[in-house]
């Protein structure tokens, strides 16, 4: 869906408050510092003389751009050649006193500091205003962007190793019909767990382990006596939840990256540690470059950065690898 565009104070609103509360403000301070006595004849005219200057200064232009330094003096100085002449007028032509221009020239800069002090003020709301709308806008777009992310890595997650496995079943077919049906079941359940939670964020951990369990299942008769995978530390985990398949992409990795045979088996142990899913195997990295579907480590990292907004550790040492996947609870 498409960001509307920061919408812009409007100038008519901010006038109307420059020129009311600038004008009542400046009358007040010059009466508080003025000793001449004044009607309320002279108080009006006078409130009407100043209200004149800050009409000149609003609609003049100068409170519709942002300004440098350098606009900012000019600013000031137009203001201040302003207030001086019509309180100047005002004075000479509409007051029962003498004009003294010396505390004509004081007022004037008391009247051009409240207006400038004023339009500063609004310069920095509308401003404010403006970074809070951007900010806002930035956050939704970055949000629709890990949004799409998520998505193509969520693409990215491709059971491969259920076509693999098809060889295996062709095979158990022949030489086990009975290790065969269970090989089936645990493969139905694997696809099916795929195909129902691997596009959600989160699922519970129980489900995770159960269909984890069959993944390994799979593997260790696919492998015979090649592989060992080892469960531990697992009770009741329907409040918290994890991210989807990522338990079994780490084993997967390690197949897929590691020599093993019988007199040397893959050993993998999945626990549950310090509220956290720790993921070890030993290492004996293959010499050879294995094909990637791009299912790996990169991905979940970056899964789990967009979900849960935490980061996977891993450790690597001489001759083990581990991956610690952290949890939420509920």
């Amino acid at each position: 869906m498409a960001s509307s565009a920061p919408s812009t104070p409007s100038p008519l609103k901010e006038n109307i408050f420059f020129l009311t509360i600038g004008s009542f403000t400046s009358s007040i301070c010059i009466l508080l510092f003025d000793n001449r006595l004044y009607t309320a004849g002279d108080i009006f005219l006078l409130f009407i003389a100043i209200l004149l200057s800050f009409i000149v200064q609003a609609f003049a232009g100068s409170m519709k751009n942002f300004i440098t330094t350098t606009a900012a003096l000019i600013l000031y100085a137009r203001s201040l050649a302003i207030n001086f002449i019509i309180l100047s007028l005002f004075y000479f032509f509409l007051m029962s006193f003498p004009n003294d221009l010396l505390l004509t020239l004081k007022f004037c800069l008391l009247v051009t500091f409240i207006q400038t002090s004023l339009y500063f003020f609004i310069r920095y709301k509308k401003q404010y205003g403006l970074n809070q709308e951007a900010e806002k806008l930035i956050g939704n777009a970055i949000k629709q962007q890990q949004v799409k992310e998520l998505e193509v890595l969520k693409q990215q997650i491709d059971p491969h190793f259920i076509f693999n496995s098809f060889n295996t079943l062709a095979f158990l077919i022949d030489e086990n019909s009975a290790k065969a049906r269970q090989f089936s079941n645990k493969l139905a359940n694997v696809y099916r767990y795929i195909i129902f939670n691997g596009n959600k964020n989160l699922v519970s951990l129980t489900d995770e382990v159960g269909f984890s369990k069959d993944y390994a299942y799979l593997q260790e008769i696919r492998h015979s006596n090649e592989i060992e995978i080892k469960f531990s530390g697992f009770t009741d985990a329907d409040n918290i939840f994890i991210v989807p398949v990522s338990i079994q992409i780490l084993m997967e990795n390690a197949i897929k990256h590691n020599e093993f045979n019988e007199h040397n088996p893959l050993k993998i142990q999945v626990g549950f540690e310090k509220g956290s899913i720790c993921v070890e195997n030993n290492l004996n990295p293959k010499n050879y470059i294995t094909p990637s579907s791009k299912i790996g480590l990169s991905n979940l990292r970056d899964r789990y950065a967009l979900i849960l907004g935490k980061e996977l550790q891993v450790v690597k040492g001489d001759s083990t690898f581990k991956v610690i996947l952290p949890l939420l609870y509920k």
